[in-house]
This record gives C-alpha cells, sequence and structure tokens, in this order.
C-alpha cells in the first residue's frame, strides 16, 4: 500500500510538472506574439493624432443650430448634432499670410458637409461623397478669398445616422498639412479595405474547403466569422451607410455579433473537447440579434447607452467563451496546441482594444481594432492551412500505418498460402497413396487371388497361369512408372512408357514406329493418376493389337492439336473383327479416358485397314496438376 502512495505521488508530480511546463510555454507564446503584433500595428498605424493636426486645429467653435441658436463644443463630440437635420460650425481664425492660400480638413463621420469663407461656398478638393465619411473633407481656400486678419469659416454637416458628427475644424497653409492628410486617409481606409477583401476572400475560401472536408463544422464556423469582418469592413468605408440612423446602428451590430458568433462556433471546435457552447452562443446570438433588429425599426435607434452595454455584453461573452476554449484544449493536447492558442488569443486584446477606441472616440486618433481585425483574420487562413498540413501528415502517418499493416496481412496469408499448400500436397500424397493401395488390391489382388484359386483345384493351364502373371507385371510397371514420372515432363513419361513397350512388341517381329510432336516437350506436372491412365490405355491399345489384329506394324502417334493432346495408336492388322474381347478392352479404355476428362475413338487406319484408337485429353490436365 505504501508503494502504489508512493506511486500515485510521484505519478501527481509529474502531471503537476508538465502541466506547469505547458503554461509556461504558453504564456511566453502568448507574450510573444502579442509583442509582435501590437508592435507592428503600432508602428504601422499609431493611435495618436498627427502633430501638424494638433498644431492647426481651431478653437473655439460655434455650433450654430437651425433656430439660430449658439454654444460652444466642449468635451466629447456630439453624436446628434442637435434636433434639427443640418447643423452649422463657425470659427474666426486669424490669419496673417492669406497670399498663401488655406486648406480646411474637416475629420468627420460622415458624407455630406459644405464650406463657406467669407460667405463664399468652397467645393471640396478630392474626396468623392461616397469616401468622405472614412477619408474626412478636404477643402482648398484660394488666396483671394481670404483677407489679413480674422476670416470666417463655417462648416455645415448634415445629419445622417449616429456618426454624423464633427470633432474639429483644421485649418492651415498648404504643404505639411497635405502630407499628414493623406497618410491619415491611407491608414484609416486600408485597413477597413483589406478587412473587407480578406474577409470575403476567407468566407469563400472556408465555404469551398468545407464541400469535401473532416473538418466541416470548423470552416462552416470560419466561414461566418469571415463573412461578419467583410461586413464589418463595408459598414466602416460607408458603403454601406443608409440614409437611416437606427439601421446604419443595427447594421454595425449585426456585424460585430456575427464575426464575434463566428469565432466562438471556431474556437470551440478547434480545440479538442468540443462543442460545448453551441446551445448557448445560439441563443445569446438569438437575443441580440432581436434587440438589434427591433431597434432598426424604432424612429431614433438604440440609446447609447444601451448600445454600449450590447457590445459590452458581446465581447465580454464572447472572450469568456474563447478563453475556456483554450484552457479546454490546452489541457487537453498540451504543447501541440500552443501555437493556436497563442494566435487565439489576439481575439481578447483585439476586442478589448476595439472596445476602448468605441468608447472614446475621436476622429483624429486611429483606432487600431480595423487593423487588429485584418491581421488576425490573416493568421485564421494561416492557422487554417497549418490544420490542413497536419491532417495531412495524419492521413499520410495513417497510410503508412495501413501499408505497414497490410503488407503485414499479406505476409500472414502467404504464409497461410504456404501452409495450406503444404497441407494440400500432403493430402494429395496421402490420396495417392490410398489410391496405390486400392489399386492394389482391387487390380492385381485379384488378379493374383484368381490364379492362385486355378492353381490350387488344378484346372489352371501353364499358359494361362504365364498370362495373368504377365498381365499382373506388366500392370505393376504402368504403376511404377506412372509414380516415377511425377514432376517430369510428359516426353519423358512417353519415353519410359516406349522403354517399357517397344521390346515386347519387336520380340513378336511386328515392327514399331513411335511419332511425337515437339509441343509435348512443354507438357509437365501431369499427376500420376493422369499418367497411369494414359498407360493403361496404351497398353490396352498394344496389348489388343499384339493378341487379335495380326498386324506387322504398330505406329504411335503424339501430338498436341487446339489445346488438346491427342495421342493415336494405329496397326495395319485385320480390324476389329471379334466384338467379345475388343468391346470390352474398347470399354475399359473408354472408362479409363473418362476418369481423366478424355475420350477415345476407334475407326479404321488410313488405308482402310487395320484399326486406329485416339486418345485426346484436355490439356487442363496439366494445369489442374500443378
Amino acid at each position: 500500500m505504501q508503494m502504489d502512495g508512493m506511486s500515485i505521488g510521484v505519478d501527481e508530480r509529474r502531471t503537476g510538472d508538465k502541466s506547469r511546463g505547458y503554461g509556461i510555454r504558453l504564456i511566453a507564446a502568448i507574450a510573444f506574439v502579442q509583442i509582435l503584433f501590437w508592435g507592428l500595428a503600432l508602428l504601422i498605424r499609431p493611435p495618436v493624432i498627427d502633430p501638424a493636426f494638433e498644431q492647426n486645429r481651431l478653437t473655439d467653435i460655434l455650433v450654430v443650430e437651425t433656430d439660430g441658436k449658439r454654444s460652444r463644443i466642449e468635451g466629447r463630440p456630439n453624436y446628434y448634432l442637435g434636433q434639427g437635420r443640418v447643423t452649422r460650425f463657425v470659427a474666426h481664425p486669424l490669419i496673417e499670410q492669406p497670399e498663401q492660400g488655406l486648406v480646411v480638413f474637416v475629420p468627420r463621420y460622415n458624407r455630406w458637409a459644405s464650406l463657406w469663407v467669407n460667405g463664399q461656398a468652397i467645393p471640396m478638393a478630392d474626396s468623392p461623397a461616397w469616401r468622405a465619411g472614412r477619408l474626412g473633407g478636404k477643402w482648398v481656400v484660394p488666396p483671394g478669398l481670404l483677407k489679413p486678419g480674422r476670416n470666417s469659416i463655417a462648416v455645415e454637416v448634415r445629419r445622417e445616422c449616429c456618426r454624423a458628427f464633427l470633432v474639429s475644424i483644421i485649418a492651415a497653409p498648404p504643404g505639411a498639412i497635405d502630407i499628414a492628410i493623406r497618410q491619415w486617409r491611407l491608414q484609416s481606409l486600408f485597413p477597413s479595405v483589406g478587412l473587407m477583401v480578406v474577409g470575403l476572400f476567407g468566407a469563400a475560401s472556408c465555404l469551398m474547403a468545407a464541400a469535401r472536408s473532416p473538418y466541416r463544422q470548423e470552416a462552416y464556423a470560419a466561414a461566418l466569422a469571415f463573412a461578419g469582418m467583410a461586413l464589418g469592413g463595408l459598414w466602416q468605408v460607408d458603403i454601406l451607410t443608409p440614409s437611416s440612423e437606427p439601421i446604419y446602428g443595427a447594421a454595425g451590430q449585426m456585424t460585430m455579433l456575427a464575426t464575434f458568433a463566428g469565432l466562438v462556433a471556431l474556437a470551440d471546435r478547434w480545440f479538442p473537447g468540443g462543442p460545448r457552447y453551441d446551445r448557448a452562443l445560439i441563443t445569446c446570438s438569438a437575443i441580440f440579434a432581436f434587440i438589434n433588429l427591433a431597434a432598426a425599426l424604432t424612429t431614433d435607434g438604440m440609446p447609447l447607452a444601451i448600445r454600449n452595454l450590447n457590445e459590452l455584453l458581446v465581447v465580454l461573452f464572447a472572450n469568456i467563451a474563447i478563453l475556456s476554449c483554450v484552457v479546454r484544449g490546452v489541457r487537453v493536447e498540451g504543447r501541440a496546441l500552443i501555437p493556436d492558442a497563442a494566435v487565439v488569443m489576439l481575439i481578447p486584446a483585439i476586442s478589448i482594444a476595439d472596445l476602448i477606441g468605441s468608447l472614446r472616440i475621436s476622429a483624429l486618433s486611429l483606432n487600431i481594432a480595423p487593423l487588429g481585425i485584418l491581421a488576425l483574420a490573416v493568421l485564421l487562413l494561416v492557422g487554417i492551412v497549418r490544420r490542413a498540413r497536419m491532417l495531412s501528415r495524419r492521413l499520410e502517418h495513417a497510410n503508412a500505418l495501413l501499408d505497414a499493416r497490410i503488407a503485414s496481412k499479406e505476409a500472414e496469408l502467404e504464409a497461410t498460402a504456404a501452409l495450406l499448400r503444404q497441407r494440400e500436397a500432403e493430402a494429395a500424397v496421402q490420396g495417392e497413396r490410398s489410391r496405390i493401395m486400392r489399386d492394389l488390391h482391387d487390380g492385381l489382388g485379384s488378379q493374383l487371388m484368381s490364379i492362385m484359386l486355378s492353381a490350387r483345384v488344378g484346372i489352371a493351364e501353364p499358359a494361362v497361369v504365364a498370362e495373368g502373371l504377365q498381365a499382373v507385371i506388366d500392370e505393376m510397371r504402368l504403376m511404377v512408372d506412372s509414380m516415377d514420372s511425377v514432376g517430369e515432363s510428359l516426353s519423358a513419361a512417353l519415353a519410359t512408357f516406349k522403354a517399357r513397350v517397344q521390346p515386347r512388341i519387336e520380340s513378336t517381329g511386328i515392327a514399331f514406329d513411335w511419332q511425337e510432336d515437339a509441343a509435348i516437350a512443354t507438357l509437365s506436372n501431369f499427376g500420376p493418376r493422369d499418367v497411369l491412365q494414359i498407360f493403361r490405355v496404351l497398353q490396352e491399345a498394344v496389348t489388343n493389337a499384339l493378341k487379335h489384329a495380326e498386324c506387322s506394324r504398330i505406329a504411335v502417334n503424339a501430338v498436341v492439336s487446339d489445346h488438346r493432346l491427342v495421342l493415336q495408336i494405329e496397326d495395319d492388322g485385320k480390324g476389329i473383327t471379334t466384338r467379345g474381347q475388343a468391346g470390352r478392352g474398347l470399354t475399359n479404355m473408354r472408362l479409363r479416358a473418362a476418369s481423366v476428362q478424355g475420350e477415345v475413338m476407334v475407326e479404321p487406319g488410313k488405308d482402310g485397314t487395320g484399326t486406329r484408337i485416339t486418345l485426346t485429353l484436355p490439356l487442363r490436365l496439366a494445369q489442374a496438376a500443378e
């Protein structure tokens, strides 16, 4: 019991050390990614007001409402610009060198504005109406409209939506202010347009990849997140700005909701142990979507306090869910998911920065969130590619294991097949042995028994006994020759038969002719049973010719024709004139040929004299024997 307690304690300490090691690596990876991202982001898009803007900002701006009431702008910008549709901002800057001309720049969040200088209308310089809400309005005032001393500059802004406000008016001579405006516009527009393009590309790519992918759910979740990002980019560059303030505000809330819903669903499926938050995600998304749609149908839209609370809750719930997914995944797989966790942890950091920026808006300060979401979209694409590569490597590893298992199974099957072949060979040998025993018992044994009984009762004539013993000897020779021919070619087996019968035929004064086709030499592996039946048919034909044909010549011809083995035994005798013995011999030959799938045909010789016996065998006998 003490040993068990000690081993459990050691295991617990090892697990704790491993967890602490993973925690340190995770913290280091998160710190590295955060420092790298925020360093590059702040370098590309510093969230501070350009000094050229700050030095040339007009002060003492008065707001003139439609009823003529004047008030001074102080503190946070007024989103709603009073109760009227148009609000006029008036300032009186001191211009010491009017001959240089003047550039007036108004960073604003609506699309319609106009400028009057000393009572003269000035056309907007270079900002199309659909982009002016994001890029600000720029006017170039010619020197002829200016005068030394105080000049009247009035900017009239038309209210369209909750972002229609004016926070400052910048007026300076041409030169440095133009460079500052171009840089500010580039930093303002590029992240939003890039976010739109990357979001559309990412959503389309994920939808196409989801068609035949084992990560279909992850791909759909990523597509939703990318679609929300793309719509957010469209919303930020004011391409989709409607004329109704409630609809515009609801559209912005819906893009944020779609983005965070997709990110939560993706994180919940990306890390092992999930998904766990589907029901809560669907419920919360439905509630927030209902609130946004209801606000879009009202006259004045969602109140500012409720809108801020709505954004705060969405960001808070999404970040809690994403953090829990990261912690769960690292606990399950540990080191393998540390890079993924470090990248995903950018989501809470960027969303909190975006939330802080939305709570303290300045038209001149640049919010880091669009650039951050753009970077996050790129990192998600990289993560998806990395996950695809991991899947590919796992599939390759699985294929390698499968190939190894197949090779192992093939080796086992080959060993089993070899064992089966060995057992089949043993069974064939045993069957052949049993057949030989039956032949010895039924054939030779019965013949010898008959001769012995005849000798005992004294009725056996010497010639009959000699003939019977000769038949027994011939049968034994046939059996021995068939066994000796195993593994040899058919030509060798026939040569053995020829060597047996040729002296017997020639001793009677009968000529013997043997013809053999060259193709016979290619036939091999006839089984002993097949060879024995061939020998018996040939032996029966030769014996009948010697006994009954009264011939002077016996010819044997062996050929291969049409995938068949043809053996012909022909004599020049008197033919079959006695039906008794010849009939029994022919029946025996046909039965023996049929036992090896062959057939026997008896016909007259070539010149109409003598007898020709043809044995035809299919060549598949050799294949079956193999």
